[in-house]
């Protein structure tokens, strides 16, 4: 059975530049170069996870990435990250379309990306943190509830997701912790 994509079409979609609404996100030491290439190959949005790598690892596997797939695709990382000014540059230097972060936001950081077209997509668990995000520059928020595996608060994710789509004007993806169909579609 094939997927219709027209029917997955979403703001999400033309932001990122995917053809289905579905982010890979970045987790440290499992959102390798590979997994990053067969999600966009696959027509997701994929994000390489830089937060545990160095600007050099980082490099070679924006390189590799590249090389086996036309699709865009982003970058996770820290803002505290000790190469962090050079990584901006460096994702600047080879058109990654969007990053992802999630502590210690920097606006100036984030004007820079901004600046040079690159999409801001924070991941947050709480309503402040969306509105502190918009309020900083970013263009999408990221929500993920207690059900998700990353670094979340206490709120479930259809709580949030709710709480937080009255909170800001900018687009928001729930993430982690579906189970099933009925929340993927109720996410959507």
């Amino acid at each position: 059975m094939s997927i219709n994509s027209d029917l997955l079409q979403t703001r999400l979609c033309e932001y990122l530049g995917c053809k289905y609404p579905i982010i890979q996100t970045a987790m440290g030491w499992v959102s390798t170069p590979q997994l990053v290439i067969s999600s966009s190959n696959a027509g997701a949005f994929g994000f390489l996870a830089g937060a545990v790598m160095t600007l050099a690892e980082i490099d070679r596997a924006i390189n590799e990435i590249k090389a086996n797939t036309d699709s865009p695709f982003g970058l996770n990382f820290h803002f505290f990250h000790p190469e962090a000014k050079g990584i901006i540059k460096l994702l600047i230097k080879k058109g990654i379309k969007a990053v992802s972060y999630g502590r210690s936001p920097n606006k100036e950081f984030i004007k820079i990306l901004k600046d040079a077209g690159v999409l801001c997509i924070p991941t947050v668990g709480a309503v402040n943190h969306a509105v502190k995000a918009e309020d900083l520059g970013a263009d999408i928020v990221v929500i993920q509830g207690s059900e998700g595996g990353g670094h979340t608060g206490r709120v479930p994710t259809e709580e949030l997701l709710s709480q937080v789509l009255n909170a800001v004007n900018i687009p928001v993806v729930a993430a982690g912790g579906f189970r099933d169909g009925k929340g993927l579609v109720l996410a959507l």
